[in-house]
């Protein structure tokens, strides 16, 4: 199992609750139907932050495939592809990393 996570940063001028908005109500419409995805989350950084600034980042997504190739697979697929194009439209950075999950302590109810 790998995983993606994405670091996203809002354009300018888009307010939080208008980026979460587009993001977890729009956004998701099309992600959400990404090819042998396994699971999707959605972080939304909080107004408040260790350094009491501004985060780095809007907001994360984890999503997982059974393999990488699966995970790429799903991106060069018709949705996947209109995807990407609907994130580049509300972001200014839409950074991925791919990821091995080890997990230290399990969230109670976590898949």
């Amino acid at each position: 199992m790998v995983k993606l996570i994405a670091f996203l940063k809002r354009k300018p001028g888009m307010s939080m609750e208008e980026f979460t908005t587009r993001w977890v109500d729009e956004h998701t419409k099309l992600s959400g139907q990404l090819p042998n995805c396994r699971g999707y989350y959605i972080n939304i950084a909080t107004p408040q932050q260790p350094d009491g600034g501004e985060a780095l980042y809007d907001g994360t997504a984890e999503l997982w495939w059974d393999s990488i190739e699966d995970m790429e697979a799903s991106f060069n697929t018709e949705i996947g592809i209109l995807a990407g194009q609907d994130g580049d439209a509300f972001t200014t950075v839409r950074a991925h990393l791919y990821t091995t999950e080890h997990t230290v302590i399990p969230f109670k109810g976590h898949p």
